[in-house]
């Protein structure tokens, strides 16, 4: 199942709390807070970069608790501290399922057993574009 390739525990931080906005994605009517996405913050250099945390196991599932840290990074700065390649475009793996979370856009968040220990999928079903964000190796925040 897939909470038993999710190893390890991460205790979710905010990247310089400050300024950051931070968006609850919604499971249906719901926002129970389990995901959650925020922009980094400009005195880190970050303000291009997109945090996703996911409390794990998402309402419904089952596991070992964790929070888990994807990011969208384009530029690559990041490259030493994730476990995968940010993709801008790509297909979603055979065994990729819906979370039913939704975030502010209408992007949707996939998980696939196959590599969930490495990357989050998000969809954006207006462009049919399907973007890799890759799960950090540890929590990333910045004071």
């Amino acid at each position: 199942m897939l909470c038993a390739l999710i190893g390890g525990v991460l205790v979710a931080a905010a990247c310089g709390s400050g300024a950051a906005d931070v968006v609850y994605w919604s499971s249906g009517a719901d926002q129970d807070k389990a995901v959650e996405s925020y922009a980094g913050s400009a005195h880190c250099g970050w303000q291009d970069v997109t945090f996703l945390h996911v409390k794990w196991p998402l309402p419904g599932q089952t596991g070992d608790a964790a929070n888990l840290q994807y990011v969208r990074e384009p530029q690559g700065r990041l490259s030493a501290e994730v476990r995968a390649t940010y993709a801008p475009r790509t297909e979603l793996p055979a065994d990729a399922r819906t979370t039913d979370y939704t975030g502010p856009d209408g992007q949707q968040l996939w998980l696939a057993p196959s590599n969930s220990d490495d990357l989050a999928y998000v969809v954006y079903p207006d462009s049919h574009r399907v973007e890799a964000w890759p799960r950090t190796k540890r929590t990333l925040g910045c004071d």
